[in-house]
């Protein structure tokens, strides 16, 4: 997965996409001035997760499939965050929850999907929140003030 900002992110929209690149070992860059098509590209067939902003502040997630399509579009707050912390290359984290939110991002973000909480990597999901947690430590928190699942064609 590849993960960018809009093109002139805000301080506190690049700290989220560092912490979301650290959580899923993940390549980020600013995207700058780079089109779509460009960006694109750069993802080289992985999913796309691009952070927006909303007055200076992280306001939205889209997540792109390989082939360029929006699946997923969310208007998010960064409710809580802790310091970054170490990358843990070769840890999958895994998706906890139900609901369509969280099938959706386990499919998007090619996830599995567990019942219970573990001592590894895991985004906690439910309909209005996502939790990032490592074993029993919360790491970040996002509200999910709307989203949209994207069936077929991009919007």
């Amino acid at each position: 997965m590849l993960i960018t900002s809009s093109r002139k992110p805000s301080a506190s929209t690049r700290t989220l996409c560092k912490l979301l690149a650290s959580f899923f070992s993940s390549d980020y860059f600013n995207r700058g001035k780079m089109g779509m098509g460009e960006v694109l590209e750069s993802s080289h067939g992985s999913p796309l997760l691009i952070v927006g902003e909303y007055h200076g502040n992280p306001g939205n997630i889209s997540i792109y499939d390989p082939a360029g399509f929006c699946a997923l579009s969310a208007n998010i707050t960064l409710i809580a965050s802790s310091s970054p912390y170490p990358r843990s290359r070769g840890v999958v984290p895994v998706v906890v929850g139900e609901g369509s939110l969280a099938s959706a991002l386990s499919g998007m973000l090619l996830l599995e999907t567990v019942a219970g909480l573990q001592d590894s990597l895991a985004m906690v999901v439910a309909e209005d929140r996502i939790d990032f947690i490592q074993g029993d430590t919360m790491l970040f928190s996002l509200k999910v003030r709307s989203y949209r699942i994207y069936e077929g064609d991009s919007p």
